[in-house]
């Protein structure tokens, strides 16, 4: 599953040079740039196996297709605008913007794709995610929310915003062919916040990040994805979008990791993100 002969990340117990040389390098681009690619990850042949489990399982019509109106800080739409900006319609805050994906949670992926369970439980896997991250984790025991597929079609995207968790882990399994782009301003949630109008056209998104010394640290980015790759990103910190996706589908999991033991998800959120009647 994992490419263990480019990521040594089964060799934790010796403490071996190899590791903690990884761990450093990826705890250097975090700090500096607020998040992780591991480029290749996952072997080509499981990579192959899970995007063909997700697509059998959207073609017997499993999944939920999630809709949204949000704005960056992901507070729903509100019949007023919030009233310390209620007299500027383009302020960030009362800004609604649309997002749209097709959700497979983790109770239906494990029956198709029973080594993406094995992924994600094992201990070499969690060890390292909290070595980079510097905290303690535990993987999530939600039965449809610790791991789940996102497949984008064209038209699909998920617009600006910030997490409200503090970090992420993702596993891209397939691109899409144009679009798609996942796209992100580094560490940018303090000046964002200071913003009176939220740009709308990517022109005036870039020229809204400044020319101070500080704001040149804030550049648009837009790594190049691969199938195969894992990210971890801390994107409470950085606002960040998918890009709608223009030609093919995008697919990719993600996998939910907790700073607390036993976190499930509370009905609100199966409903709306998992479309589940939480018991």
């Amino acid at each position: 599953m994992i490419n263990y002969s480019k990521y040594p990340i089964h060799n934790q117990t010796d403490k071996s040079p190899d590791y903690d040389a990884l761990v450093q390098l990826c705890k250097d681009q975090i700090r500096r740039q607020g998040f992780v690619c591991l480029k290749s990850f996952l072997e080509s042949s499981f990579v192959d196996h899970l995007i063909s489990s997700v697509l059998d399982l959207e073609k017997q019509g499993v999944g939920f297709y999630s809709t949204e109106r949000h704005n960056i800080f992901l507070e729903e739409n509100s019949s007023t605008p919030t009233e310390e900006h209620s007299n500027i319609s383009s302020h960030p805050r009362n800004i609604q913007l649309k997002s749209s994906k097709i959700l497979i949670n983790a109770k239906d992926l494990s029956s198709h794709a029973t080594d993406l369970d094995n992924l994600f439980q094992s201990r070499a896997l969690l060890h390292f995610i909290s070595d980079v991250l510097e905290m303690k984790l535990y993987t999530s025991t939600d039965e449809c929310g610790k791991y789940y597929a996102n497949i984008f079609h064209e038209g699909d995207g998920l617009n600006w915003h910030f997490d409200r968790s503090e970090f992420s882990i993702s596993l891209i399994l397939q691109p899409a062919e144009e679009g798609g782009m996942f796209q992100f301003v580094p560490n940018s949630r303090e000046m964002v916040e200071g913003w009176s109008e939220m740009p709308l056209d990517m022109n005036d998104f870039t020229a809204s990040l400044g020319t101070s010394q500080r704001s040149k640290l804030m550049v648009l980015q837009e790594p190049e994805l691969a199938s195969g790759d894992l990210y971890l990103f801390r994107g409470q910190k950085s606002l960040h979008r998918v890009s709608e996706v223009v030609k093919g589908k995008r697919i990719n999991v993600i996998l939910t990791f907790n700073t607390e033991t036993d976190v499930v998800l509370n009905k609100y959120t199966l409903k709306k993100f998992f479309g589940v009647e939480g018991s």
